[in-house]
C-alpha cells in the first residue's frame, strides 16, 4: 500500500486507491481493514512523509499494524511483531484454501 503511494501513479487520489486496493487484499484474505483513526492522521501523514524520505517503511509499517488494522481478533496481542502478525496471517489463509 505505502510503496503504491509513494509511486504517485496518478495525478491525485494516490492514497485513497492505495488504501482501496490494500483492503481488498487485506478482506479477501481475512485479515480485517486498514482504517486510519481521524484522531491520528496527523502522525500517519507525518510517518508517510518520512517514509517519501528516506524509502523506509519500517515505522509507518509497524505503526499500521499497531493502530489501524481493524476487524482481526489475533490482533488482541500487541506483543507480536510485524513479521509474526504476517507469518499468522499466512497461516489463516493456508488453512481457508485448503
Amino acid at each position: 500500500m505505502y510503496h503504491n503511494m509513494r509511486q504517485q501513479i496518478f495525478w491525485d487520489g494516490n492514497k485513497r486507491t492505495a488504501t482501496l486496493s490494500a483492503n481488498k487484499i487485506m478482506i479477501d484474505g481475512g485479515a480485517g481493514l486498514i482504517n486510519v483513526p481521524l484522531d491520528q492522521w496527523d502522525h500517519w501523514n507525518d510517518l508517510i512523509a518520512d517514509y517519501y524520505r528516506t524509502n523506509d517503511m519500517n515505522k509507518i509499517k509497524q505503526w499500521t499494524y499497531d493502530n489501524a488494522i481493524q476487524g482481526l481478533e489475533i490482533r488482541a496481542d500487541k506483543k507480536l511483531s510485524a513479521n509474526e502478525l504476517n507469518e499468522m496471517y499466512k497461516k489463516a489463509k493456508k488453512k481457508r484454501t485448503n
